[in-house]
């Protein structure tokens, strides 16, 4: 059983976090939720026959009555950081029914934690459920899936900018006095490949997560390092130059940055971006994942039936869970943080006002949007430097440009977007998969739940703020 566990888990992991891994399915209306919801002296109230939820805001305590089974759940507001602003409690109220309502929608879901972040003013929100009996906070920390490439190439262009080695290099000269290049077979990892063909997709490298048996013994193996995920590789490479959303790049490209930095990618994240921008998050197996990370929910096979927590289904403990997951994750995927501190990564990433990058590494960045869009994710989208190019079509005459990458796998979920034209960042994050169709579905720009919400959310601070 246990044999069966560790590659289901792997093979689960591998797949969802495939570049066409959203998939889109219709669900019918449901009851609203009876609340009551206080939010700077207005008083809102809705009605449900279902499921009682939590709800917590930087402004907000939400208290959830369950008609079924006459529990009722509570919990503290969240009090912004001392230099962050408010919203007007208007657009606040809009935006916690904008969420409240895409949940409800939901059939399959667990918690979900929202912010909204615009140069130091800031809302965040978070509902449902982290684990089987702890409710969703917006302070609970939540895996964030691919949207930790976005960390990656902020590191690789800061790198590069600062002459530490050239976006036309190839791996053979940026990675070949590390101690494990000689262990890779040249045949199958190309000593040709860029570091620019890497970070845009197009390197022609093979994917190691389709070595799904190798995949199982990164969750046994007394021992790991980075390099032993390129060494899964099967296949040999191809001419580079066709988009590949693979993961291989991404450890390759954590090697670089490590071997020019001289210390573990946690600590270079923490050195550049987080202490300086006052950013939380962790990135395991070099940091220790939070006793309070949400769990994963999503399908039980083939250790249950259903949907539910898949850890608690599971012949394994959380622990073991992470051991893992962090590793197959590293370091495309293995970012742990909340909506909040994401939301303000962004927008220090994105924004003519942020502080991420310099302005060359920026100009680099989005300069690397100029490209034929490439299908990813069922929609066309420029793909660049580990960031997509996105636009939300809101009515027949108006439509929004955002920037950001998208997260999942494993149980969890994760969207970031930036629109430069209204200089606002959107994050969703939930411990689910969130696929299902959202209450804009008819809308192929944005039909799942997560796209449709961040473009209802856009939709709403325009119409306020502009």
């Amino acid at each position: 059983m246990k044999r069966i566990g560790t590659l289901a888990i792997a093979l689960f992991v591998a797949t969802a976090c495939s570049a066409n891994s959203n998939t889109d399915s219709s669900i019918p209306e449901v009851a609203v939720p009876a609340t009551n919801v206080t939010l700077q002296g207005a008083t809102t109230t809705a009605t449900t026959a279902t499921t009682a939820t939590t709800a917590t805001t930087t402004t907000t305590t939400t208290t959830a009555t369950t008609a079924t089974t006459a529990t009722t759940a509570t919990t503290a507001s969240s009090p912004p950081a001392s230099d962050t602003h408010l919203f007007s409690a208007e657009l606040q109220a809009v935006f916690q029914d904008l969420v409240d309502k895409e949940f409800l929608h939901l059939q399959e879901k667990a918690g979900i934690s929202v912010a909204v972040y615009t140069n130091e003013t800031l809302w965040a929100y978070a509902l449902g459920q982290a684990s089987s009996n702890v409710n969703m906070t917006t302070s609970t920390p939540i895996p964030i899936g691919s949207t930790s490439k976005t960390f990656l190439s902020a590191v690789v262009l800061t790198q590069i900018s600062h002459g530490l080695y050239g976006i036309a290099d190839p791996l053979d000269r940026v990675l070949s006095d590390h101690p494990d290049y000689e262990s890779f077979d040249k045949n199958k990892i190309n000593p040709e490949a860029t570091i620019v063909e890497m970070l845009a997709m197009r390197s022609g490298l093979p994917n190691f997560n389709d070595n799904h048996d190798g995949l199982s013994g990164l969750f046994k193996n007394a021992t790991w390092k980075p390099a032993d995920n390129v060494n899964l590789v099967q296949d040999v490479f191809v001419e580079p130059g066709d988009f590949d959303y693979n993961d291989t790049n991404l450890v390759l490209l954590g090697l670089v940055a490590e071997f020019h930095t001289d210390q573990n990618l946690a600590d270079t994240y923490r050195q550049m971006f987080f202490d300086p921008l006052d950013i939380w998050a962790v990135l395991p197996p070099q940091d220790d994942v939070p006793s309070n990370t949400a769990h994963p929910y999503g399908n039980l096979d083939p250790f249950g039936e259903g949907f539910g927590n898949i850890v608690e289904a599971a012949p394994y403990d959380l622990d073991h869970y992470w051991l893992g997951q962090s590793r197959l994750r590293w370091p495309c995927c293995g970012l742990i943080s909340t909506a909040e501190d994401l939301a303000r990564w962004g927008y220090n990433l994105y924004s003519k006002q942020g502080s991420a990058l310099s302005e060359l590494a920026q100009t680099m960045l989005f300069e690397s949007l100029d490209s034929e869009p490439v299908i990813y994710q069922g929609i066309a989208q420029n793909y660049g430097y580990m960031t997509t190019q996105r636009t939300y079509q809101l009515s027949e005459n108006e439509s929004i440009t955002t920037v950001g990458h998208p997260g999942g796998g494993g149980g969890f979920s994760t969207l970031m977007r930036y629109s430069p034209d209204l200089d606002l960042t959107v994050v969703i994050l939930a411990n689910s998969l969130l696929q299902e169709a959202g209450t804009c579905s008819t809308n192929t720009t944005h039909r799942d739940v997560r796209n449709c919400l961040a473009a209802q959310i856009f939709a709403n601070y325009e119409m306020f703020e502009g």
